[in-house]
């Protein structure tokens, strides 16, 4: 502000030379107060629309006493003897004043219809080379380089909530906290003094990240307007971004998931043949009597392998048709309690380093509906799950509670914890938590079996976790699943 009024006090100096030099003429050619006035108007107009009304101002009251000095009678003397004097220097100076003034308002007119033609061409800039943006890169990185270059911005920091991702381009440092906070408090703020701006990133009511605009000067190389069009396109900009890679892994896991129903059914056909020789031959053995003791363990130990091999091929089938649209569940009154010995049995090799403890709840003694082939195989893979992660020698707990509306299994193991972020993820496909490959071997598939099973008898399944007490897996069955 201060160099403002400087350089304005500079420019009304500078207007004394400039009606110096209109008197010169005017006095030289010997004009009326008349003419001089006029030629004195013309500089004054000028200096107006150039440097603003102040200056003009200081340049009419010297034109005036000028005027007065060298063009009124008396010459010379800064009186006038003739009344109408007066009224025609009155008059002068309003009019000049009037006319500066207009002359002002429409430079300043003139000046933000240039600015708004720039800002307009700035943001169709912007949107047209989003949409050029390769879909293939990441789109943060991309679009504050952008934003930077086409309005010159001093930094600028984009935070894509959904991916937990900072962008950042420009020289000014901005603290990752800061963007942060702006998503999560929802911030729109304008601090002019220092060209600081932030937004929300919003798409309809839902938050979906923040924009932090460092401007390269106080007064703002940018204005508010021109930030929250910005930031209404950043937004577009990310769900947009996120909706071609929703549609890519989408495209991606349809084509991998029948590639992998394809090789699994190949390879699970292809195993029946010679585990059911390797069964019928073990079972020929046991029914021969000269085997020894140790024999006759050895060839019991095979054929039960050999059973369980064949078990976990038949799952393999139904697990190649969960994706196929070919699963059909075949309702049928399950008791709980016979139910849950035969899983218990099932998985215990599995579960050897651990005690199931099973709880049942307020159904003891009663039944459910549900396909128990698939239930079995849903519970199968909550329960190895939660073995592969528990701490070592920790107990599991199976239980079954019933709610006005459905049927609720928990599994519960203790020593593992999964970040609220990660919890929506690790039900899909081939998905495992970063670190997770180090403590125990898998495929990421298992899960997503157990929600693809709950979801064909109209259930759901969810994560609880706690760094303290452990995790539990939630799987539902609707009562209304007996109707279905």
């Amino acid at each position: 502000m201060k160099r403002l009024w400087i350089k304005r006090l500079s420019r009304a100096l500078a207007t004394a030379p400039i009606v110096t030099a209109v008197t010169v003429v005017a006095y030289g050619c010997h004009a009326k107060a008349f003419v001089a006035g006029f030629l004195y108007l013309l500089p004054i107009m000028l200096i107006a629309f150039e440097w603003g009304i102040f200056e003009a101002s200081v340049a009419s009251v010297l034109a005036v006493g000028c005027l007065d000095f060298f063009f009124t009678e008396p010459l010379f003397h800064f009186y006038m003897s003739d009344p109408q004097d007066w009224v025609a220097l009155s008059s002068f100076e309003a009019i000049v004043l009037i006319v500066s003034r207009f002359a002002e308002r429409l430079k300043h007119h003139a000046t933000e219809t240039n600015d708004q033609r720039e800002r307009i061409e700035k943001l169709y800039l912007m949107s047209r080379d989003i949409l050029l943006m390769d879909r293939r890169k990441e789109i943060g990185a991309q679009l504050v380089k952008l934003i930077v270059d086409l309005f010159q911005l001093d930094g600028i920091a984009l935070w894509d909530a959904r991916e937990a991702q900072l962008s950042t381009a420009g020289n000014r440092e901005i603290s990752a906290d800061e963007v942060r906070a702006a998503y999560l408090h929802e911030y729109y703020e304008n601090d002019f003094a220092h060209g600081v701006f932030k937004r929300v990133l919003m798409i309809g009511t839902r938050p979906i990240g923040a924009l932090y605009l460092a401007s390269a000067t106080g007064d703002g190389r940018v204005d508010s307007r021109s930030v929250d069009a910005i930031a209404s396109l950043s937004a577009i900009a990310l769900e947009r971004s996120h909706s071609f890679m929703a549609e890519s892994s989408a495209e991606a896991a349809k084509w991998s998931e029948q590639l992998r129903s394809t090789v699994l059914d190949g390879l699970a056909h292809a195993f029946k043949t010679p585990l059911a020789t390797i069964q019928t031959a073990s079972s020929g053995l046991l029914e021969i009597s000269s085997l020894e003791s140790a024999q006759q363990e050895l060839v019991s130990l095979i054929n039960q392998e050999a059973i369980h091999l064949a078990n976990l091929t038949t799952q393999v089938l139904q697990t190649a048709k969960l994706d196929e649209k070919q699963l059909k569940v075949d309702y049928q009154e399950v008791i709980l309690e016979p139910f849950l010995d035969l899983c218990r049995e099932e998985n215990r090799l599995e579960l050897a380093e651990h005690t199931l403890n099973v709880s049942v709840g307020n159904l003891a003694g009663r039944h459910i509906w549900a396909d128990a082939r698939l239930l079995q195989m849903a519970l199968a893979q909550l329960l190895d799950n939660a073995s592969k992660y528990a701490s070592v020698s920790s107990p599991i707990t199976l239980r079954v509670v019933a709610t006005d509306a459905e049927t609720v299994f928990s599994v519960h193991n203790e020593g593992s914890y999964i970040a609220p972020a990660e919890r929506p993820r690790v039900f899909k496909r081939f998905y495992r938590s970063p670190g997770s490959e180090y403590r125990a071997p898998g495929t990421g598939i298992g899960l997503s079996v157990a929600k693809r099973i709950a979801e064909a008898h109209r259930g759901r399944v969810w994560i609880e976790s706690d760094p303290e007490t452990g995790t539990t897996f939630f799987l539902t069955l609707p009562h209304l699943c007996k109707e279905a």
